[in-house]
């Protein structure tokens, strides 16, 4: 009798052990983190659909165009008609002017009042994107933000405003200070 108590009291004593394991368990456990939410972007398309990029920078009264060719590669849009730079161009421009990553966004539908605040009414940099499809995009970019980190951007035919990182701008910008003409040795891609 006295040992059948004994397996009583122990199994008892393993039944609330159990218990206490399971339930300091679950109230000890972290918590799941929540799902981050997706990066917003500015504007999107296929980057193959681009044929015609524009990029002006009013403030410094410069600009630059280029046309895709019929052989896919990209060329300046003037009398002289260079093919780019490849090594400067690649395959990463058509992909950073086919819709950006945003950092955030900083304003919906901004008035005129926060338009002028981030720069966009006077814009540093615009860019005129044109699709096979004849659809145009139309973009400005304002000032820096003030920890110079990013820029103020928005598509024309949206309200709101975004902030793009400062290296986006600052390949766009470089393609009109410094143009990425060929190189004398550059031959041209055989189709």
């Amino acid at each position: 009798m006295q040992r059948l108590l004994k397996l009583r009291s122990l199994l008892l004593l393993v039944l609330v052990a159990g218990g206490l394991s399971v339930g300091l368990y679950y109230a000890t456990r972290p918590q799941p983190q929540p799902r981050p939410e997706p990066r917003p972007y500015v504007w999107g398309f296929d980057m193959m659909e681009l044929i015609h990029l524009e990029i002006e920078l009013p403030r410094a009264g410069m600009g630059e165009r280029w046309k895709r060719g019929e052989d896919r590669q990209w060329y300046f849009d003037n009398e002289a008609g260079q093919p780019v730079n490849r090594d400067r161009w690649g395959g990463g421009v058509a992909l950073l002017v086919s819709g950006p990553g945003a950092n955030r966004r900083i304003a919906e539908q901004a008035t005129d009042e926060q338009l002028e605040l981030f720069g966009l009414t006077e814009p540093q940099m615009t860019l005129g994107l044109t699709l096979i499809d004849g659809a145009f995009v139309e973009v400005i970019v304002g000032d820096a933000t003030p920890d110079g980190r990013s820029y103020y951007i928005k598509e024309i035919t949206d309200a709101d405003v975004y902030t793009v990182d400062y290296t986006w701008y600052g390949v766009l910008a470089r393609l009109v200070l410094d143009p990425p003409y060929p190189p004398p040795d550059q031959k041209p891609i055989e189709s």
